[in-house]
């Protein structure tokens, strides 16, 4: 009877060993938050991060990145930015606990000198990136100071730099050694634009406008054709300015320059004898210069074998091409001009050109 009592008491006091052991839930405990200077390394976890539950246990890490292991209780971290980690604890009878950690990068990490940038002359820059911002304990200096609004600013502006010039920041914290960087401020030179020399014409003439020096072209007042090219058609019926905006081929950096065109008063008809109705809106349609000073006009146009294949009243250079609602083939066509109010009659020949 003494065997058996001391054997069940055996049992039971393993029995209550056992339990007092399973009795106690599993916990993970990942450590506190670390705030690190870049560069650096920090230890995450403790040496037990495990209590509770049943032994052995193993460890996860998750993410892998910038870690010496993923199983370790406690191992380095490396990390290049702000980074969360979880710890998975198992035991060993598979039961699960997890915990975080905050590895963060002191703040003058994120400051930097902003990215390179090309401006005009006589125009500013501003330096600095967004993250460059006060009341994190962050100093900032910029050199040389030349140009700048304020060289302990987080973001100060490069005014006027009279050429290209590179800026260094130096970013400064009590916790961590300086942060220095870069950025360079380009300066484009302004475009030397022309707008040519002044041009005289008579009435109903067009003439066609030269720029030179820039890369992108606008031409004002309207009417212009082709007013975003370096030759524009123009036919003013008074005197008129024309002003030319020009850019390099940064399309950034502007210059104006502007010709006069002056009109000579004149009645004459001006006749161009070629036009090409092709419908991509440049010379689609038969052009008579003044022909608005003879509203009464009437208009023939015959091909060669003397086939009538257009006629209008009231011509206001809309011909464009067709016969009929079809398109004529190329050649050389005739007409007569009737200028209406006994004031003559014209006559000549017209090409179409596809």
């Amino acid at each position: 009877m003494n065997k058996i009592y001391r054997h069940v008491l055996l049992v039971f006091v393993f029995l209550i060993i056992i339990c007092s052991h399973l009795s106690a839930q599993l916990s993970a405990n990942a450590g506190s938050d670390k705030n690190i200077c870049p560069g650096t390394s920090t230890s995450i976890g403790i040496a037990s991060p495990a209590t509770g539950g049943l032994a052995p246990y193993t460890y996860s890490w998750s993410p892998a990145a910038f870690l010496s292991s993923t199983t370790s209780p406690n191992p380095i971290c490396t990390p290049l930015d702000y980074v969360t980690y979880t710890l998975t604890v198992t035991d060993d009878t598979g039961a699960v606990a997890t915990d975080i950690v905050v590895v963060s990068l002191n703040y003058v990490f994120y400051t930097n000198a902003g990215n390179d940038t090309s401006i005009c002359e006589n125009s500013s820059a501003l330096l600095g990136a967004d993250l460059n911002v006060t009341g994190m304990g962050v100093t900032y200096s910029w050199s040389p100071t030349t140009f700048l609004n304020n060289n302990t600013l987080p973001k100060p502006t490069s005014v006027n730099p009279l050429s290209t010039i590179t800026y260094t920041l130096t970013a400064t914290t009590a916790a961590c050694p300086p942060k220095t960087d870069q950025v360079t401020v380009t300066i484009i030179p302004t475009p030397n634009i022309s707008a040519g020399s002044d041009v005289t014409i008579f009435e109903g003439e067009v003439t066609i406008l030269t720029a030179t020096g820039g890369f992108y072209y606008a031409w004002s007042p309207e009417p212009v054709v082709y007013e975003f090219t370096a030759n524009p058609d123009v036919e003013p019926i008074v005197t008129t300015t024309y002003y030319l905006y020009g850019t390099d081929d940064s399309n950034k950096c502007p210059a104006y320059d502007s010709v006069i065109v002056t009109v000579i008063p004149s009645e004459e008809l001006v006749f161009y004898n070629t036009f090409t109705p092709n419908g991509d809106g440049n010379n689609d349609n038969w052009y008579i210069g003044n022909i608005y000073k003879y509203p009464n006009n009437r208009l023939e146009i015959y091909n060669r074998y003397g086939k009538l294949v257009y006629k209008t009243s009231g011509y206001t250079n809309s011909w464009d091409g067709k016969a009929f609602g079809e398109d004529l083939p190329e050649g050389t066509y005739f007409f007569v001009l009737e200028l209406g109010d006994e004031k003559g009659k014209k006559n000549g020949t017209v090409t179409i050109i596809d």
